[in-house]
């Protein structure tokens, strides 16, 4: 039957021996046959996308329910996108917990942005059959022929690209490669760092230590945090208001306010951490005033923590995320808390406020 309806609206296929075509486990095409029928739209020139969809936090199903569980993940998971797909395009498996989406004919940004959201809004619905699993979510990017490139390799790239900026942001989410925002990430230098959870909480100690400047040593510290994670913005918050404060050049609200510095205190826990995936969680304990301030803000993601040694507080560090929920990860939050702590006790050493830290003005940082 799938057979069938490919031939039917992709003639390509019915000049094909598609005996080999799918892959067993997932039962969509597999990477060399996605790859082939890129190869002839490019070499025809036909119009199509493509994009690179990547199961979040997929080893985390492995370990912690085993790889039977897993391989039924990857097998409904890939039902569901062929379903959400249906008959605007094709879908393979790429390999591990990546899949593949071709859509020929559809180039147009509005109906790309269709798809991407049709799949982000309703990957919610599928039901595995370990009903024990966590959510499962997937992260996607997405490049265009020609809208992008004629080039091959420059296709996959810029769908790399743009799956590694959806990743950066907090997963969750599907991105539609544009030259103008994209261009400059560079994927070979972030893979060639790889950083492990233990080289970057000895970089918190190394770069707050590297400078008698304090000042610099701080700034330096959360430069790193929200270049590397790509936060919309960072910063500071002081009962006297906002201090090294960051906003990244690719965040879409540049205007940030201060919160009320009492705020804080309610929100986090006994560890001086919170965070939520949509600051609408935060309705509990937050007064219904700060929320109206995160939503002027456009902030939807946000994450929170408490800048003390012993017995005194400092601040507290604030994360905003403005156009997407952001799936806060376990080692994210342990470097944040590393970096609350380190400059809590280099503040109480050093007998100093943030206050009284030459922080700068506003600055704008990564790359458009």
């Amino acid at each position: 039957m799938i057979r069938e309806k490919l031939i039917k609206k992709f003639p390509y296929f019915a000049t094909q021996d598609l005996s080999h075509a799918f892959d067993p486990l997932t039962e969509v095409f597999t990477r060399d046959t996605i790859k082939d029928y890129i190869r002839y739209l490019m070499d025809n020139k036909k119009p199509f996308s493509l994009f690179i969809a990547d199961i979040d936090n997929f080893k985390y199903v492995n370990d912690g329910y085993g790889h039977k569980a897993g391989d039924g993940v990857l097998y409904d998971i890939a039902q569901f996108l062929s379903d959400m797909v249906g008959d605007r395009g094709v879908v393979g498996r790429f390999g591990g917990d990546e899949f593949l989406i071709v859509t020929e004919g559809i180039t147009e940004y509005n109906d790309v942005w269709k798809i991407g959201h049709d799949i982000n809004m309703n990957i919610g619905n599928v039901r595995f059959a370990n009903d024990a699993l966590p959510s499962i979510t997937i992260s996607m990017g997405i490049s265009r022929y020609p809208n992008d490139t004629t080039d091959y390799e420059d296709l996959w790239n810029y769908a790399d690209k743009a799956l590694y900026r959806g990743k950066m942001k907090g997963r969750n989410c599907f991105i539609i490669y544009l030259e103008s925002k994209h261009k400059n990430l560079d994927l070979k230098a972030t893979r060639d760092i790889a950083f492990s959870p233990m080289y970057l909480h000895a970089r918190v100690f190394n770069t707050l230590t590297e400078t008698s400047n304090l000042a610099m040593a701080i700034k330096n510290q959360l430069l790193f945090l929200v270049t590397y994670h790509m936060y919309d913005h960072l910063c500071i918050e002081t009962p006297s208001g906002m201090k090294f404060q960051m906003v990244h050049a690719l965040s879409k609200h540049k205007d940030f306010k201060s919160l009320d510095f009492d705020t804080f205190a309610n929100v986090v826990d006994n560890s001086g951490l919170a965070y939520a995936n949509k600051v609408s969680s935060y309705s509990s304990s937050m007064s219904e005033s700060v929320i109206n301030e995160l939503n002027e803000q456009s902030v939807v993601s946000a994450a929170y923590c408490k800048i003390c040694a012993f017995d005194k507080v400092y601040g507290y560090i604030r994360i905003d995320m403005t156009d997407t929920v952001r799936i806060w990860q376990n080692d994210e939050l342990n470097l944040i808390v590393s970096t609350a702590r380190a400059i809590g006790l280099m503040l109480y050493y050093n007998n100093k406020t943030i206050e009284e830290l030459d922080y700068g003005t506003v600055e704008t940082v990564g790359k458009e």
